[in-house]
């Protein structure tokens, strides 16, 4: 058998490598960890507290507008917050933060809804009352009218007010005069109702900007303008609801003026559409009372009534 003298050997140089190896892998390790720690998270930390403070000098906030353009609005109050709570006076952060109120308004319902409109009114107040710049206050004007609007038909004269002063200072958005039309509207300025649902169908002509314009017009006693609307839209919305509404007015109308004979051809022309119509029922039983057939017009106030039994019209007819 053949003898190696120095096979006992053959491995050991091989442990030594392994070794030397593992240990400055571990050196590495160790030294590439102390340099992220010392250099990098320092350098990080050195980058954000510049930025910081290039974003408060000079007033630049455009990151927040982005993510608000984006739709990021729980994002735009996460970060515009801790800027605000250093320059709690800036017009421009209570703006932004006022408006992600907003936006997250509309995805709400009930008491979360009314809270964050709460909140969006707090923040774009405050931010008006901070504001020199113009074009700052337009839009909050803008948007404290739009979360008025939002609050329900108590506030919206304040909604108006708001969305008219934002006009006043340069903002434009096609839907303000719609809005506008719709909240003097409801709170029974006709005059002004009429002049911005004019100015809304004139810009962009939408079916229901047209349908209170012709409602505008047959409280105000114009007839015939309302008329002219109505005839509209039956021949071209394309929305059902619209079109009943416009078919009920004119039925209205036609009672006024004593065209009882349109008016029942308009009548049918709702109950294609809906059958249940209390409206429509509680009309046809005030025109058969005018033509002398009280029986047919109690019948109608009846049906009326099993179909809408607080309808306070069929009711006194009734009772």
């Amino acid at each position: 058998m053949v003898k190696y003298p120095y096979s006992q050997y053959h491995y050991k140089p091989r442990k030594k490598k392994k070794k030397l190896f593992l240990v400055v892998f571990l050196l590495l390790l160790v030294g590439g960890g102390a340099f992220y720690s010392i250099f990098y998270l320092n350098f990080y930390s050195l980058y954000a507290y510049v930025v910081d403070l290039y974003r408060i000098w000079f007033n630049d906030y455009g990151f927040l507008e982005k993510n608000l353009e984006l739709g990021n609005y729980n994002v735009a109050i996460q970060q515009g917050v801790p800027y605000l709570e250093k320059r709690p006076y800036n017009a421009r952060l209570l703006r932004y933060i006022g408006e992600a109120y907003f936006y997250i308004s509309t995805s709400l319902t009930e008491g979360e809804k009314e809270e964050s409109l709460d909140q969006a009114v707090i923040y774009l107040r405050k931010g008006i009352v901070l504001s020199h710049a113009d074009d700052v206050l337009a839009k909050t004007y803008y948007v404290l009218g739009m979360s008025y609007f939002s609050k329900g038909m108590t506030y919206y004269e304040l909604a108006a007010e708001y969305m008219l002063k934002s006009l006043d200072n340069g903002f434009s958005n096609p839907q303000i005069f719609e809005l506008l039309g719709f909240c003097y509207y409801k709170i029974g300025a006709l005059s002004d109702a009429e002049n911005y649902l004019k100015k809304a169908v004139a810009k962009q002509p939408k079916d229901i900007a047209r349908l209170y314009l012709a409602q505008t017009y047959k409280d105000r006693g114009k007839y015939e303008s309302a008329r002219q609307e109505l005839s509209y839209l039956v021949q071209n919305s394309s929305d059902d609801a619209i079109v009943e509404e416009a078919y009920a007015a004119l039925v209205w109308i036609d009672f006024q003026e004593e065209r009882f004979d349109q008016a029942k051809k308009n009548i049918e022309k709702i109950f294609e559409k809906n059958e249940d119509s209390a409206f429509a029922h509680f009309w046809l039983g005030n025109i058969y009372e005018k033509e002398g057939d009280l029986i047919s017009a109690r019948k109608e106030w009846r049906r009326t009534l099993r179909i809408n039994p607080k309808h306070i019209g069929a009711i006194e007819k009734l009772y």
